[in-house]
């Protein structure tokens, strides 16, 4: 009887012992894998928004160097800028994104070709299209409105006996004395074939020494506006000769300015004097 108890005991020892291992070796193992989760390894991370098109050279001044556990780094993140060099973004980045060697592409995919109609999104809710017009140095503010600017659109010497341009000036008949605004604040697409986008990124870029690039050459004949469809109507509606751009700050509030009055010169009038009032352009600081 004895024999036998210790026996079971042995059998007992041995049991615990082989159970205690078991235990041991699956929290040892729970506790590598969790330690090797955590580790932390370096990724690139895009910290601010990127367009579609964008080269990887420009693109680079918004990726950062980043360290993120390891369990959460794709498998396919680029290990280098190097890597998104000569490449395009192949969409629009956002910001905390990881940088995957998938999202840039060579510049000739047709995936990456950024489209003027990107552009074109909705404004008040009212979807946009363009309205270009031919201008000359005079008319186009010699040359100086670039992509993003906002112009206000006068007209002058027109009659329109039939309506359009009549009721996006306030109604009359424009003289040939006389000029009108015909819509106020018209956000700029492109000049020439250039839009803000490529303005920026070409601003943006710089030579294997880090010297800038600078912007490139504009012709600055053609001006591409923004407009809803019943404006381009109205602006087609009106002989481009008759057509004058004023450039505006973005701060631009519109409002309405009625006729012009010819009959007093302004300077003739002590509540007027300087085209700023009687303090004329006096700093505020």
């Amino acid at each position: 009887m004895s024999q036998r108890r210790t026996l079971i005991l042995i059998a007992a020892i041995a049991i615990g012992a082989l159970a205690s291992f078991l235990v041991w070796n699956y929290v040892g193992g729970i506790q590598d894998q969790a330690y090797n989760d955590a580790e932390r390894v370096k990724v690139y991370l895009v910290k601010a928004p990127i367009p579609r098109g964008t080269s990887g050279q420009v693109a680079a001044a918004s990726i950062v160097e980043e360290s993120i556990p390891k369990k959460f780094k794709p498998a396919n993140a680029i290990v280098n800028l190097e890597d998104i060099s000569g490449r395009v973004a192949k969409s629009d980045l956002v910001a905390n994104q990881v940088v995957v060697d998938d999202m840039f592409v060579e510049a000739s995919d047709p995936e990456a070709a950024q489209s003027f109609a990107d552009n074109l999104i909705k404004i008040q809710n009212q979807d946009q299209t363009t309205y270009t017009m031919n201008v000359d140095s005079v008319r186009g503010v010699n040359g100086l409105i670039v992509p993003g600017d906002y112009v206000n659109v006068m007209i002058t010497n027109y009659s329109a006996a039939t309506g359009g341009a009549d009721d996006a000036s306030g109604g009359g008949t424009v003289s040939a004395e006389q000029a009108r605004f015909l819509y106020q604040k018209v956000q700029v697409l492109a000049v020439d074939y250039l839009t803000a986008a490529d303005v920026n990124a070409a601003a943006a870029e710089t030579t294997p020494d880090g010297a800038p690039v600078g912007t490139p050459e504009v012709q600055k004949g053609l001006i591409t506006l923004i407009v809803p469809p019943e404006a381009a109507q109205i602006l087609l509606s009106v002989p481009a000769e008759n057509l004058y751009l004023t450039l505006v700050s973005k701060d631009y509030e519109p409002r309405p300015t009625g006729e012009a009055d010819l009959s007093t010169l302004p300077s003739d009038n002590a509540k007027v004097l300087t085209p700023y009032g009687p303090d004329g352009a006096k700093s505020t600081n």
